[in-house]
């Protein structure tokens, strides 16, 4: 137990590092000799962690997603009305998005020269999201908001709705598209509950 302690330590300590490497130099120029410089760990200690920097990547995109993911989930609420909580939660994240991008802009500049990659990121917390907004829409039922849904239904429309909104996310990543978000996203939240009635 002590060991994946102190290895589960070890672990967010090369995350910390790396991050900063990566949002000081991108994803392409950064090698695990950067990594393991910044980390302050030799090379073979950080091979014993990771295996290449796509997984130290993969392990910093997992913390920021999960961070952004925990702050959006605070502004939902079983009180809300679906429209609120819907939006909330997505203009909380897109908002998150977009200052994430800025701080982290030579990363996703490479990113957007792959977008397979970028692709693959963006996917990270997926079933999260789809659990939480099948919670939306549970609540929704529950408070005779929107008609009555089959749990395979309700799961069906939180998937769905969680692919539309981030395909709008990757616009905004790849593209630096819709500056207008905001009144963007009240339309397509608008025309989804409106639809569920």
């Amino acid at each position: 137990m002590k060991t994946k302690v102190l290895d589960d330590k070890v672990k967010e300590e090369i995350i910390a590092a790396a991050t900063i490497v990566f949002e000081t130099y991108g994803f392409t120029k950064v090698s695990m000799l950067d990594i393991s410089s910044a980390s302050k760990m030799g090379r073979s200690s950080l091979y014993y962690y990771f295996k290449n920097k796509i997984e130290v990547f993969d392990a910093v995109v997992e913390k920021k997603m999960r961070e952004i993911y925990e702050l959006c989930v605070l502004s939902v609420s079983e009180s809300a009305s679906l429209a609120e909580n819907m939006e909330s939660y997505h203009l909380q994240k897109l908002k998150a998005i977009k200052a994430m991008v800025r701080r982290c802009n030579l990363i996703f500049q490479d990113l957007r020269h792959n977008p397979s990659l970028l692709f693959s990121k963006m996917r990270v917390l997926m079933d999260e999201e789809n659990a939480l907004v099948d919670t939306i829409l549970r609540w929704a039922i529950e408070k005779h908001e929107i008609k009555s849904l089959s749990p395979q239904d309700s799961r069906f429309l939180a998937e769905t709705m969680v692919v539309a909104l981030r395909s709008f996310e990757q616009e905004i990543v790849l593209f630096d598209r819709f500056p207008d978000f905001e009144e963007k996203l009240s339309w397509v939240v608008a025309i989804f509950c409106n639809g569920l009635k």
